[in-house]
């Protein structure tokens, strides 16, 4: 994705809530392949009768409590609904650029027959967070103006206020965090952005002119700004680092659209 299309999906911008959410940006590229589902292993993750494990790209759902855990809100109303969606006759795959991820299984989009995208429905309906891990950045608009839509109405995991402050975060683990900028460094091929807490969200050095283009002024000049960061936050306790001179929680950041400066 150039600059231009990624400093589009930097921004949550209000307008977007009043565009068709199969837009030109939910559109899928070339034919794919039709798939038929398995079953549905949670929100986010099916087997296909083929045997392959798809994992939804564009959207993390809440994680089904396993092992005598409880499942986490909206979880297994995720998955019932995903079940729903992949359950009609005609569903195409279109898989990512990055097509698999450390497991194994196939990341992909997929597409009802009548050429809706199933990720967007979901986060529409508020059963899941939109994200984006490059290179896979194809459908970044179309899953913002949806969840944005879900969040504008107060729906699903938006009904109760999922954002934590960053000087509360205690655990690892998908979330999505809101701080002030406490402090900016560089150092390992990164740029840090210290929060007013236990967290440090990391960028890296190559990734870091898409994100000024984004954003503006220079990374140093954000200091003292507030922000919402999403992704998959890491312990760094549990990863036996020491923290003599870290924080405790990092959480990586690649792309401008898991950033939202107030």
């Amino acid at each position: 994705m150039n600059k231009k299309a990624l400093l589009w999906s930097a921004f949550f911008v209000a307008w977007l809530i009043a565009l068709p959410l199969q837009a030109d940006t939910c559109i899928p590229v070339g034919r794919g392949s039709e798939v038929v589902s398995r079953f549905v292993i949670d929100g986010d993750t099916l087997q296909l009768v083929d045997g392959r494990r798809v994992r939804l790209l564009g959207i993390d759902t809440p994680e089904i409590g396993r092992r005598g855990e409880p499942s986490e809100p909206f979880a297994q109303a995720a998955r019932k609904r995903l079940e729903a969606l992949v359950s009609k006759p005609g569903m195409r795959m279109h898989v990512g650029e990055a097509p698999r991820d450390r497991y194994g299984r196939t990341l992909a989009h997929l597409f009802a027959a009548d050429g809706s995208n199933v990720e967007a429905q979901l986060l529409e309906e508020g059963l899941g967070f939109a994200l984006v891990v490059p290179p896979n950045d194809r459908m970044a608009d179309c899953h913002g103006v949806a969840e944005r839509r879900a969040r504008s109405a107060d729906r699903g995991v938006w009904s109760r206020s999922p954002i934590t402050p960053a000087s509360v975060v205690k655990t690892g683990g998908f979330s999505v965090i809101s701080g002030k900028i406490a402090s900016v460094s560089e150092g390992g091929g990164y740029l840090w952005l210290d929060l007013d807490g236990p967290v440090t969200l990391r960028i890296g050095r190559e990734e870091l002119e898409v994100f000024q283009e984004a954003f503006g002024g220079t990374p140093r000049q954000w200091a003292g700004r507030t922000l919402e960061a999403r992704g998959w936050v890491v312990d760094r306790q549990r990863q036996g680092q020491s923290l003599t001179a870290y924080k405790r929680f990092m959480l990586p950041v690649r792309h401008p659209f898991m950033l939202e400066f107030d």
